[in-house]
């Protein structure tokens, strides 16, 4: 797969989802809109809990716009209207916004939210600044591990993937440096101190992704090396710990959650946990893998079963026959860091999103997996199968999965 070739359909198809996809109709994403706006201005933590800013009027009406109910109006009426409000300035109150993860995710939106611009190309030029500098840097992961290129490739073009790439999501950035971290991993560079700044600036992203830096205790480098990766991710990842706790409130007001009474039910019982988690991932694994390949807006719209099939079958196929088989022990590893990944993201959403010792885990979505996506792919590769997945099927099925993808949208919101 060309890094080149993968840039044309990525942004091709990225661009599509910038326009098509309303605003806000991403998960989180007019808190991620809030969240940029403050780190554009300079206000890079919260205080304690929720963060909060005074709102600018003209960002103000262009909120009220697309959630108002009355008038009746259609999505190309609204989008007509908020963009041509101009840019003011002039305060109009607070809002307040979760401010979960560091500023680092929010770079690339940040910086066109800091200039005076209208709103709506406050909004939509976020959205474009985040799929680049995404698209570049799944393109240098293909670049350094050429020979998982289709394994990048198909896993970026899946319609969740281009739909959180081309959002102002902090998942843009999350998922781009976890592939590229898979990447400089599975093909470690000359230049280590790459890997070191990489699984530092991926760990300050979110910490639930820090255990690929294990991967390094199994590859051709030197103990020096290995240590310099886990102690740079090591740091992001407290860095990240610490800016959550800073962040942190209970997002289901009215329920009984917190974190550190879930650790103690936990401690005390701690079977009944494994019993908890072992069930979900048995009644919800389904939906997690369609959720990771295409579910949009509030999880409502699935895809067709034809074009999650086309998906998988896809995603098997280039790992199976991507000519590059990992040894035993790395494969053995990277599939334990996927275990363990997976089972790390699903106590985090039990510690805060779900009752404290309930019976259920809640808040789970199969997007969190898309960051392990890749290293899974390349743990299950078969041996001596000389038949290679042509890029341009790749292309071809990722094109036409999204074009349904995008008529999907189309038809639920236009």
């Amino acid at each position: 797969m060309s890094p080149r070739l993968f840039v044309a359909a990525a942004l091709l198809l990225g661009l599509a989802y910038v326009f098509v996809t309303p605003p806000f109709e991403v998960p989180d994403e007019q808190n991620h809109f809030w969240r940029a706006l403050a780190v554009g201005r300079g206000q890079l933590l919260p205080v304690r809990g929720l963060d909060a800013m005074p709102v600018a009027k003209s960002t103000q009406n262009f909120v009220w716009v697309l959630s108002r109910t009355e008038p009746r109006e259609t999505l190309a009426q609204k989008l007509s209207i908020v963009a041509a409000i101009p840019y003011d300035g002039t305060p109009a109150g607070m809002v307040r916004f979760a401010a979960w993860y560091t500023p680092l995710p929010y770079v690339p939106q940040a910086l066109i939210a800091a200039l005076p611009l209208r709103p709506a190309i406050v909004f939509y030029g976020g959205r474009v600044a985040n799929l680049l500098l995404a698209v570049i840097l799944i393109a240098l992961a293909i670049r350094i591990a050429p020979q998982y290129g289709s394994i990048f490739a198909a896993a970026a073009l899946l319609p969740m993937s281009m739909y959180e790439l081309a959002s102002l999501s902090a998942d843009a950035a999350t998922i781009a440096l976890a592939w590229l971290f898979t990447a400089l991993l599975l093909a470690p560079p000359r230049r280590i101190w790459l890997i070191v700044f990489v699984g530092f600036l991926l760990a300050l992203c979110k910490p639930a992704y820090f255990l690929l830096a294990l991967l390094a205790l199994v590859m051709p480098l030197r103990w020096r090396q290995k240590i310099a990766i886990l102690g740079a991710t090591a740091i992001g990842t407290l860095f990240a710990i610490a800016a959550a706790q800073r962040g942190a409130y209970n997002a289901r007001p009215g329920l009984p959650i917190d974190a550190g009474a879930q650790l103690r039910c936990i401690a005390s019982d701690p079977v009944h946990f494994a019993h908890v988690m072992l069930h979900d991932v048995a009644t919800n694994g389904r939906f997690y893998v369609e959720e990771m390949i295409g579910r949009f807006g509030a999880n409502e719209l699935k895809l067709s079963p034809a074009v999650i099939t086309i998906e998988i079958l896809l995603l098997l196929g280039v790992a199976m026959t991507c000519g590059a088989v990992l040894r035993a022990r790395v494969r053995l590893t990277a599939l334990a860091i996927v275990v363990m990944t997976i089972a790390g993201i699903l106590l985090s959403q039990y510690l805060i999103w779900s009752v404290v010792c309930g019976d259920a885990l809640e808040g789970v979505q199969g997007r969190y997996f898309l960051e392990i996506l890749p290293l899974f792919l390349a743990a299950i590769a078969l041996p001596r199968i000389r038949l290679r997945t042509h890029p341009a099927i790749v292309i071809g099925l990722a094109a036409v999965c999204n074009a349904m993808a995008l008529l999907t949208i189309v038809r639920h919101y236009w």
